[in-house]
């Protein structure tokens, strides 16, 4: 009787060829997938910072836009209520366009990227009201009101000597004066000049001892685009800055400056409303659509360096910010801007490495403080 073969089933070469390449299909595409979602985790990463650094640099810029003009003046050139002019035209907002620090790696690299500098006078140190207990020549005396700063550093935060304090006589005219000096213990305020007294034929100035008037400070602050120069900032890094700046409008005052919004690289503003009714009593609102129709650069002059500007006229705008991811990522293709005014959709910070993505951010907001005031020409 025969002895049975048994016999064992395997694999062909060319069945193992196939499964193996099925093998490297699916690794390969499960290692696709895996990539993919690392790369939009990042960028989704990357988003949520851009939105975080927007909304905070926005939110201070909203504030102290507010706040122009607030206890101040809109325009002292055309405000009959300063008597005795300052040495500088004080205005309540200033534009200064194509006046920011843009990083170019190579020339033209970022094309059509003009910052807009922003300059606003108000109170945006104190928002308070104090009285005067007397003033003698350029001294000015203080009374202890609750609102009184509670310490002499809180005191000399406030009067400080890059600020004009701002008196209201009983008649309700308006001093700005420099201040010079200040002094916590005797709750004293040195100004450059001597306050004016009323005279025969003038009623700028205080009369008697001059107490009881409402005082207040008021200064400038300034928004641009800067490069980072602290140690170890990264090349080409550009920031929003908040500054101080002195009585011309023009110094920073040193130890002010402020990082509002990180990789910031660029600061526009468009959509312009000016009251252009003359009268007070019916307001006439003008839109001019771009900054090229209302700064010096334009011809327009009415929110410009120009003798004749017309900030007190200004009751909304919109302000557009754009920051930057820290690093640029190969993958995305940087697409120079077309225009100033076009979307800035990239920035190029080395061209051997792809380019940085760009969040742009903007809103409309209210002048409430100019509003209020409604200051309009008395004459041409």
């Amino acid at each position: 009787m025969g002895q049975g073969r048994t016999t064992i089933a395997g694999y062909t070469l060319v069945e193992l060829m196939v499964a193996l390449v099925l093998s490297l299909v699916l690794t390969g595409s499960i290692y696709v997938i895996y990539e993919n979602s690392i790369s939009a985790q990042r960028v989704e990463g990357q988003l949520l910072d851009l939105q975080d650094r927007l909304r905070f640099g926005m939110e201070h810029l909203k504030r102290d836009l507010r706040r122009a003009g607030f206890l101040a003046s809109p325009n002292t050139a055309a405000d009959d209520a300063v008597c005795s002019k300052p040495a500088y035209d004080l205005r309540a907002v200033t534009l200064y366009p194509n006046s920011g620090t843009v990083h170019q790696p190579w020339s033209g690299a970022n094309p059509n990227v003009q910052p807009t500098t922003l300059l606003l006078f108000g109170d945006f140190f104190s928002g308070q009201l104090y009285k005067s207990s007397g003033i003698s020549g350029n001294l000015v005396y203080l009374q202890l009101t609750e609102n009184f700063p509670s310490s002499e550093i809180e005191f000399n935060r406030v009067f400080n000597d890059n600020r004009y304090l701002r008196i209201v006589t009983h008649d309700r005219f308006e001093l700005l004066i420099p201040i010079q000096t200040s002094n916590y213990v005797e709750r004293t305020v040195t100004l450059e000049l001597s306050v004016p007294l009323v005279a025969a034929g003038n009623r700028c100035g205080i009369t008697g001892f001059g107490e009881g008037l409402d005082v207040n400070v008021a200064g400038f602050v300034r928004y641009r685009v800067a490069g980072d120069t602290r140690p170890g900032a990264p090349l080409g890094k550009t920031d929003l800055i908040r500054e101080e700046i002195s009585h011309d409008g023009l110094t920073v005052v040193a130890g002010t400056q402020l990082v509002i919004a990180d990789y910031a690289v660029d600061l526009q503003f468009y959509d312009f409303g000016l009251d252009s009714d003359a009268t007070g009593t019916a307001p006439a609102m003008v839109v001019f659509p771009l900054i090229t129709d209302v700064a010096d650069e334009g011809g327009g002059g009415m929110l410009g360096t120009m003798t004749g500007s017309q900030p007190e006229d200004l009751r909304f705008l919109t302000v557009k910010l754009t920051v930057r991811t820290q690093e640029e990522d190969p993958t995305h293709s940087h697409l120079p801007r077309t225009g100033l005014f076009a979307p800035l959709r990239s920035f190029e910070v080395d061209p051997m490495d792809g380019a940085a993505r760009t969040l742009t951010l903007a809103s409309r907001v209210e002048l409430s403080s100019l509003a209020v005031r409604n200051l309009k020409r008395s004459g041409p």
